[in-house]
């Protein structure tokens, strides 16, 4: 089983009477949640054929409704939590939008996006509501931040919003080790720059910034 995967189904709230899971490409995450939770409504949706059509095979009398739609669209009130993952932030925030109103009967939103992590975060958070988990990972040599949100309100400055707040109080050493690497190569960078380039001055910011993160203290 993928990691992402896993860890995706420890972010879903046990008391959601549903989960609505956009671009389920495959379905095994809507798979592991009907072992994990047998009487809950689970909704999966691909626009495109062919991902569907492999979605619809796996996902076959296992009480898993699917839906070839795009994002939100066939989205009812019988789901209570939405799981956008494996797209980036511009797609993301794109779904959203176009049916901010089905939000109201949303309780729980989870997020693995490959881009733009601090903007998923300030984007969901100007929509009313609040980080309640945050996890990082390797999967196949790559980092992923998955993030769960809950409707309600909380304030963020502006570092815990590009960072992540409960990252950046649990400090695990995957998420330190991965800023320290970022730092390793911005400096090999700006050892080839003038230093008074705006680049240079720049990359020093990011430098500066992701320096604070390793020295960071609750």
């Amino acid at each position: 089983m993928q990691i992402r995967i896993y860890e995706l189904s420890k972010l879903i709230h046990s008391e959601n009477s549903g989960v609505f899971d956009v671009g389920s490409d495959h379905g095994y995450l809507l798979l592991l949640l009907r072992d994990l939770y047998p009487n809950i409504s689970l909704k999966g949706v691909e626009n495109k054929k062919g991902p569907f059509n492999n979605l619809k095979k796996n996902t076959a009398y296992k009480n898993i409704n699917i839906s070839l739609s795009d994002g939100l669209d066939d989205l009812t009130k019988e789901y209570t939590c939405v799981v956008l993952a494996g797209m980036g932030f511009n797609n993301i925030n794109q779904i959203i939008n176009k049916n901010l109103k089905k939000l109201e009967f949303i309780h729980q939103i989870i997020i693995d996006s490959h881009t733009n992590i601090d903007l998923i975060r300030k984007f969901i958070v100007s929509l009313g509501y609040y980080i309640d988990n945050e996890k990082c990972l390797i999967e196949n040599g790559i980092y992923y931040e998955l993030i769960s949100f809950s409707k309600g309100e909380k304030d963020y400055s502006e570092f815990e919003l590009k960072y992540g707040p409960i990252l950046l109080k649990e400090k695990c050493d995957l998420f330190i080790n991965h800023y320290k690497e970022i730092n390793k190569k911005i400096f090999t960078i700006m050892d080839k720059l003038d230093v008074n380039s705006p680049r240079y001055q720049e990359l020093k910011k990011e430098y500066l910034s992701n320096e604070r993160v390793i020295e960071y203290e609750n």
